[in-house]
């Protein structure tokens, strides 16, 4: 692990979303204020939204792999270096269960799987909290005079749950158990990524979900409602925006197991040959 766990280390080159001018954030920010979503979904509307937001996924994975280049995006200030090398990140966090899988393949080489790579993911919880950033409230602000020249906030606490990373097989892939994420100030609900091979960073990307599933999610389950339905969703999320990505290439086809769980799956191409 001697050289996955430096290639993890070498980070500090790579963008992150708070290291942005003043009037860029501000200008984005004033286009994320909306109406939130009033009432709560009924649970059969729900079931219907959920339904028809799995089969708008099927019909899209239907067509052809054109194996581009995963959207490159920022790292955020939550990236921690020291990576636990698991499958099932959940450490009793409550949440719908998510069975994530994520296959990275050669973008340049016919889209050729890509074996013994190192894919590090982590995200918020239910409540849109970070494992070592417990202090850091999701309903204000990121404080942007306490990070960082790189961007990069101090961690506050020692827990690291919904952080993990895996080698990918010989079919490029890697499946991890985890919850669907919650959402905090100003973000779209997301999780991070970065997959390196050797010492190289292949990609660092997030990944995003329906919007139809999360309004569902997050207005019938006891671990999100509290918080309500996020009105920061992909078409306002200004990270997203600047990353230039087209289409649904960053969003997660996410289908329902017999066992009222979810899964999520997504391939990965990185340009690299």
């Amino acid at each position: 692990m001697g050289n996955e766990a430096a290639s993890m280390a070498e980070h500090d080159d790579v963008p992150n979303e708070f290291l942005i001018k003043r009037r860029t954030l501000l200008t984005g920010l004033l286009g994320t204020m909306l109406t939130p979503v009033s009432g709560l979904l009924s649970p059969a509307l729900a079931q219907s939204a959920l339904g028809d937001a799995v089969a708008v996924d099927d019909l899209l994975g239907q067509v052809p792999n054109m194996c581009r280049v995963a959207t490159a995006t920022v790292e955020g200030p939550y990236f921690i270096d020291k990576q636990l090398i698991r499958s099932d990140i959940r450490e009793n966090q409550p949440g719908i269960p998510l069975e994530l899988e994520l296959q990275l393949v050669a973008a340049n080489s016919n889209c050729r799987p890509i074996k013994g790579a190192m894919i590090s993911i982590w995200h918020c919880n239910a409540q849109g909290e970070y494992s070592g950033y417990l202090a850091s409230d999701p309903n204000q602000m990121p404080d942007l005079s306490s990070l960082d020249e790189h961007g990069h906030a101090k961690a506050s606490d020692k827990e690291r749950f919904l952080r993990g990373a895996q080698l990918t097989d010989a079919e490029g892939k890697v499946t991890f158990h985890t919850i669907v994420p919650g959402w905090y100030m100003p973000r779209a609900v997301h999780i991070h990524l970065r997959a390196f091979l050797g010492r190289d960073t292949m990609i660092t990307s997030q990944l995003y979900f329906p919007q139809a599933v999360l309004n569902v999610i997050q207005s019938t389950h006891s671990a999100y409602q509290n918080r309500g339905v996020t009105i920061y969703t992909n078409e306002n999320d200004l990270v997203r925006r600047q990353s230039g990505v087209s289409g649904m290439e960053d969003v997660l086809k996410i289908t329902q197991k017999p066992d009222g769980s979810l899964r999520g799956t997504i391939t990965l191409g990185a340009g690299f040959s």
